[in-house]
């Protein structure tokens, strides 16, 4: 696998890339994302992810590197344009999209409608199932979170961030791993008590991703996402109850109010409480009847 290297110079030397001041987009613990420009490129506005540098962390880096650059050529995989590795923070160079996240606790932006927010899952389910299906081996995200997608100006949904990510070789069902990663409230029961990643992992953390895109709260801080509560809705019929009231607002045709009920059934589904736990692909492929109905 190769990328680009690209150089970041003192804007008062010749560069190829500018970062634009008071452009940080969002800052974690370990990883902060700038917004800046190529002017090689006709300006190409683009998005910098700039990241801790050390110990485990390195391979953590080139994971990012190297899983970005097999999937780049999907739409919705945020693509890596290139990057820099003479910084104290290494930086990685990607196409530019906006989150969809507002604020510290990654809450999804308040704005959006019901008709971009299933786009959204759609989208993410058709990287999700690529990761699954595209290769000799299987991989897997291991942290399907909101702060993790992306839209670009075409209003396209792109999955980011493969630091977690991890193969199951050719064969083989699952690997096991003792050291959990991801974000709690996302994370599959079976692979927290026993290690075991399989493609479940992802699709917990989806069916926990479509819960926050129709509910707009946080899990692990609303006692409205938890299994429990979630089950006593659907036995109630109390749907109502766990939807975005800004997304309500307006006049909505029965067609839509079926397929919201649709998209939360499905994502009980996906955390394994109706019945058999789907596979990314069929999750792919419900998305998009509902999203048609």
């Amino acid at each position: 696998m190769s990328w680009r290297r690209k150089k970041i110079q003192k804007a008062n030397e010749p560069q190829r890339l500018f970062l634009e001041n008071g452009s940080i987009l969002t800052r974690r613990a370990r990883q902060m994302l700038q917004r800046g420009t190529l002017d090689n490129d006709d300006n190409r506005l683009v998005m910098i992810k700039k990241k801790a540098f050390g110990g485990r962390l390195v391979r953590k880096i080139c994971r990012d590197i190297s899983v970005s650059s097999m999937v780049s050529g999907h739409k919705n995989f945020l693509k890596l344009l290139g990057c820099c590795l003479e910084l104290t923070c290494p930086a990685l160079v990607c196409e530019y999209a906006e989150s969809i996240t507002v604020n510290a606790h990654h809450q999804i932006d308040p704005t959006l409608t019901w008709n971009k927010r299933i786009k959204i899952a759609r989208d993410i389910s058709n990287s999700l199932a690529y990761l699954h299906t595209a290769f000799s081996t299987t991989f897997i995200h291991r942290n399907v979170h909101p702060r993790n997608v992306f839209l670009d100006v075409k209003g396209v949904a792109k999955l980011g961030d493969f630091r977690n990510c991890v193969t199951i070789p050719q064969g083989e069902s699952f690997v096991r791993e003792y050291k959990l990663e991801g974000t709690y409230g996302y994370l599959d029961p079976n692979y927290m008590s026993k290690g075991m990643i399989t493609e479940n992992v992802d699709v917990y953390g989806f069916g926990v991703f479509m819960l926050v895109l129709l509910s707009r709260r946080t899990p692990g801080l609303d006692d409205e996402l938890h299994p429990d509560f979630l089950t006593r809705l659907v036995e109630d019929g109390r749907l109502a109850e766990i939807l975005d009231p800004v997304m309500l607002e307006g006049d909505f045709a029965e067609a839509e109010l079926c397929g919201m009920e649709a998209f939360f059934l499905l994502s009980l589904k996906c955390i394994g409480l109706r019945g058999q736990v789907p596979e990314m692909m069929e999750v792919s492929k419900e998305l998009k009847r509902i999203e048609r109905s």
